[in-house]
C-alpha cells in the first residue's frame, strides 16, 4: 500500500527534529500549526519519535498482516447497499457493517 503523501512528509520532518533532540510534545506542535487537522496525531508522532530514537531509520509503514481497520471499498458499499435494499429494516448488530467486520474476523466471504 501506498503511503499517504502527507505522512510520508511529517515522517521526514519528524525523523529530523528527532535528530535535533527536539521533543516529543514540540514535534507534535510544530505540523500542528503549520498545517492544521490535517496532521497526525500526537500518539502517532509518539509512536514515530519512538521509531527514530531507537535508531530506526525508515520513513515507510512496515507491512501489517491482518483485517484492515477499515473496509471501505466500492466492493463492500455495494454489498452493504444491497444488504439494505433487500431489508430496509436492518439496525442494530445486523447492521452491514457489523456484518462487515464479522465477515472479516472469520476470512468469510
Amino acid at each position: 500500500m501506498a503511503d499517504n503523501d502527507m505522512s510520508f512528509r511529517e515522517r521526514a520532518v519528524i525523523e529530523f527534529l528527532v535528530k535535533e533532540e527536539i521533543p516529543a510534545a514540540e514535534i507534535n506542535q510544530r505540523p500542528q500549526r503549520a498545517y492544521g487537522s490535517v496532521c497526525m496525531g500526537a500518539s502517532s508522532v509518539r509512536r514515530w519519535v519512538k521509531h527514530f530514537k531507537d535508531g530506526n531509520t525508515s520513513i515507510q509503514d512496515q507491512p501489517r498482516s491482518g483485517c484492515p481497520r477499515t473496509a471501505s471499498t466500492e466492493r463492500n458499499r455495494e454489498r452493504v447497499d444491497e444488504i439494505i435494499q433487500d431489508d430496509r429494516r436492518v439496525t442494530g448488530h445486523n447492521s452491514p457493517n457489523t456484518w462487515i467486520k464479522a465477515q472479516c474476523s472469520t476470512g468469510d466471504d
